[in-house]
């Protein structure tokens, strides 16, 4: 197994780590999605370790970090940091040879809601207008019976005082899965600020635009785009606006690939 892994790819048992691999700096869990809902469920309600920060990690995600010390901070200190973007797998491939599947926040979390559904955990759901954020609550509760909402916010709230009454009346609620819709790097910062009001157990994950998706007012890529990896093409089609965020981080991204490859 190359070099690069920080462990060896062996089967996962609670105590051992996920396989990890380094991208220009950052981690990133070279992990399945059975192997992260494997890792979920082991966790015990007094974990040691403390509340958990799952990233989904992206191109435009890593090149942030490259200008704000925040956000690269949390990304090297998460507790699960998942290869959402194509552009993350193709580089792990293209340096090191490791093979791995996309893991996309959206599914993942998903998955995640499926598990908290047929086990009976609490889930807490911050973010997006209000009306969008009940469209996706009342979509997801139909999607997945007995899912169990314990606390939900909209995602306009200012710093300070306010957000700091989110979190602690989220924390008051005590769900075992909170998922956090700020968009990068704000959902970032809000979890790594506040997480140590939960509980050890629970698990914090950014899910950026998944509940627009949930609510019906966007639609993902269809299966054509997601097969190929080209869900970010759709999205520039569909959203043209995203070309110039692209357009600004993807180069960068690809020449520091490229140089490293070359051992610059």
């Amino acid at each position: 197994m190359n070099a690069s892994l920080e462990t060896s790819m062996t089967p996962q048992t609670p105590d051992a780590p996920m396989p990890r691999a380094d991208l220009l700096g950052y981690p990133v869990d070279c992990v399945s999605l059975d192997d992260v809902l494997g890792q979920i469920e082991q966790r015990a309600p007094q974990d040691k370790n403390g509340p958990a920060q799952i990233v989904t990690l992206n191109p435009e995600m890593l090149m942030q970090g490259e200008r704000n010390p925040q956000l690269a901070r949390i990304l090297k200190s998460a507790d699960w940091v998942i290869p959402d973007g194509a552009g993350v797998v193709w580089a792990l491939q293209f340096l090191y040879g490791i093979k791995i599947a996309r893991l996309p926040g959206i599914e993942l979390s998903e998955a995640l809601l499926q598990k908290a559904a047929s086990q009976d955990w609490p889930v807490a759901i911050i973010g997006a207008e209000s009306s969008v954020l009940q469209a996706a609550i009342a979509s997801l509760t139909a999607r997945y019976p007995g899912l169990k909402t314990v606390y939900h916010h909209h995602g306009f709230f200012p710093a300070g005082d306010d957000s700091l009454a989110v979190a602690k009346a989220c924390a008051e609620a005590k769900p075992k899965l909170v998922f956090v819709a700020l968009g990068v790097p704000r959902q970032e910062t809000w979890i790594e600020e506040y997480r140590s009001l939960f509980d050890p157990s629970t698990i914090l994950i950014g899910i950026g635009g998944s509940l627009d998706v949930w609510s019906g007012i966007k639609k993902r890529a269809p299966r054509f785009f997601l097969t190929l990896n080209l869900e970010w093409l759709y999205r520039i089609t569909s959203e043209p606006w995203r070309l110039k965020r692209i357009y600004n981080t993807l180069p960068v991204f690809v020449v520091k690939v490229c140089l490293k490859r070359l051992g610059f």
